[in-house]
């Protein structure tokens, strides 16, 4: 017995002393990730050399600094749009940076993303600047986002594939069929085509019409701006590309779209060159992750502010989280942001796809009591289609990017019927007693009848009345004329802004000038929302989730448009003003 207590005891005692020291250990761990972005400013050389690193999708907002410090193989894929936009301009300003090393490689982004980014290094080179851009592979993307520098080179062994847009579809229904489940819909809008990857093996005459309508004019854009920057015929690099005549490096070389097959370290030597250094270790170059520490915040004691609102992910009903919008969490911020007397103008930053019905009023309604309090101006990214445009249409202005995505003005409602799966591959059945016809409405086991049917495609019939009744009052359009742009037909900004959905072509730094302009405001300070947790409740609530959603997007490569695509099916509840597909464009 007493030989039993005393290996309890020691064991106890053990267990509490590696308590302590684990608790020591992760103190002193989270003390120095803070230290490490708290400490000192990094200071910049003269005579230095901005080191853009872009081979990764980049989100709206970057992340905490110190989160890459738990896995830093992932480099500066932290760094969000809002900052490269903030690094980039402050940059063309410093007069110690005197150009830029763009890196690019495979890049998920969106074309509206990249040209928010294109067009700030187009800004920093409006300055006498210079930008040298490497690559050991090039495809649409990131050679539509290099082709900006004044000189592009490729590694010797890289490769280069000009082949023109193609927009994929992954459809689930065969899947479905195998599994027993039938996905049974009701909607509004002959082009809402979001409910095809779950009920058709193909796509809808009227589906494939608006993609291809919409590709078309996006693959004209970047003709259009490739041809203008390096200074070649537009047809004949369209009958190139088409014609897939571009095939190798040397081709692109011969063409006039590559200045060089290389190497980093023969890069480098050129920058060095460049810039009048004779240091061969390259200490002139500082990365962007760097440089966004480095100087001295400007002083600013206006007591005006306007406010960046982010309406970023999916649309869903509740809080919400890091990659989507909730109804109750958005409304609140916009609440804070319009009570708040030292704010003078609003900007909503939207990039979503839509989502809930209800969630997108929710939201529109606090827009709404924005209205002639203070201006409110919408920034579109890459989507802001149908919960997503709902979520704009209110506002006093609206800019999107030349390659953004909106309209999408339809409804449609998915209801899963899992009786096959239930009886026939898992020896399931269910009974139910009811005291009326339709008491068991909404059961998972069994179709539609027709009854219910009628209910459901009445509801969508009164949200769609909704949301068209909305977009007249935003923007000014007879019910009759937005019919024609309506039916959940999806438009790229430029013929958007053809129909009046759509104000200006612009980014978000645009965005803000404009609601200055409109707050007759000269000084003032920036504010972001939802404002960005402190490191420690980030590192516990978000920090690991962040990381596995990061290394997920990572492994699965260009499959990750797919997975989110099938987990944004199967978790949609309830009726969704959703973008009518999930569009994976390469």
């Amino acid at each position: 017995m007493k030989s039993f207590l005393k290996y309890t005891l020691a064991t106890i005692f053990g267990v509490f002393i590696s308590f302590i020291f684990i608790g020591v250990l992760l103190f002193f761990t989270l003390l120095g990730l803070i230290n490490s972005g708290t400490e000192g400013k990094v200071s910049v050389k003269s005579n230095s050399v901005l080191e853009l690193n872009l081979d990764y999708e980049i989100q709206e907002r970057g992340s905490q600094a110190f989160l890459s410090l738990l896995n830093p193989e992932m480099g500066e894929s932290f760094l969000g749009l809002d900052n490269l936009l903030e690094i980039i301009n402050r940059a063309k300003n410093d007069p110690k940076i005197k150009g830029i090393y763009l890196k690019t490689n495979l890049n998920n982004s969106g074309y509206a993303t990249l040209s928010e980014v294109r067009n700030a290094l187009k800004d920093f080179k409006s300055k006498g600047k210079f930008i040298y851009a490497m690559a050991p592979y090039y495809d649409e993307k990131n050679y539509y986002l290099a082709s900006i520098a004044d000189s592009v080179f490729i590694e010797k062994t890289g490769n280069i594939l000009l082949n023109g847009l193609s927009a994929n579809v992954m459809f689930y229904k065969g899947a479905f069929e195998k599994l027993g489940i039938e996905m049974q819909y009701v909607k509004v809008g002959a082009y809402k085509g979001a409910i095809e990857s779950f009920t058709r093996e193909e796509l809808s005459p009227e589906n494939r019409e608006q993609i291809s309508f919409y590709i078309h004019q996006l693959y004209h854009n970047l003709i259009a701006e490739i041809g203008e920057s390096r200074q070649v015929d537009t047809h004949q690099l369209r009958m190139a590309i088409d014609q897939f005549t571009i095939q190798s490096p040397k081709d692109a070389f011969n063409f006039g779209l590559i200045d060089g097959l290389t190497y980093q370290d023969d890069v480098h030597n050129k920058i060095r060159k460049a810039i009048g250094s004779k240091d061969s270790k390259n200490k002139h170059v500082i990365k962007a992750s760097s440089y966004l520490n480095s100087g001295e915040s400007e002083k600013n004691t206006s007591s005006d502010k306007i406010a960046v609102v982010y309406a970023v992910g999916e649309i869903v009903d509740g809080q919400g989280n890091n990659n989507s919008i909730g109804s109750t969490s958005l409304a609140k911020v916009i609440i804070k942001a319009r009570e708040d007397k030292d704010i003078k103008a609003i900007v909503l930053r939207v990039n979503s796809p839509g989502g809930s019905a209800l969630a997108s009023d929710i939201i529109t309604r606090e827009i709404a009591l924005c209205k002639g309090k203070k201006p409110i101006i919408v920034s579109m990214g890459d989507v802001a289609a149908s919960g997503g445009y709902y979520i704009s249409c209110l506002a006093d202005t609206i800019l999107a990017s030349s390659n953004s995505l909106t309209g999408s003005i339809g409804v449609f409602g998915l209801f899963p019927n899992m009786q096959k799966l239930f009886n026939e591959k898992l020896g399931l059945t269910i009974e139910s007693v009811k005291t009326g016809q339709y008491s068991d409405f909404g059961r998972v086991d069994k179709p539609l009848s027709d009854g219910e049917r009628m209910y459901l495609q009445q509801m969508v019939n009164r949200i769609y009345d909704d949301f068209t009744t909305i977009v007249e009052k935003g923007r000014g359009i007879d019910s009759a004329e937005l019919e024609k742009y309506a039916q959940g037909h999806v438009w790229i900004a430029q013929h958007a802004m053809e129909r009046g959905l759509v104000d200006r072509i612009g980014g978000i730094n645009d965005a803000i000038k404009m609601a200055a302009k409109m707050a007759n405001l000269k000084t003032y300070k920036m504010v972001s929302f939802p404002q960005i947790e402190d490191p420690i409740t980030q590192l516990f609530n978000q920090g690991g989730n962040e990381l596995i959603n990061k290394k997920i997007a990572q492994d699965l490569g260009i499959f990750h448009h797919y997975y989110q695509s099938l987990l944004s099916g199967i978790q949609s509840q309830g009726f969704q003003t959703r973008l009518p597909y999930e569009l994976f464009i390469h």
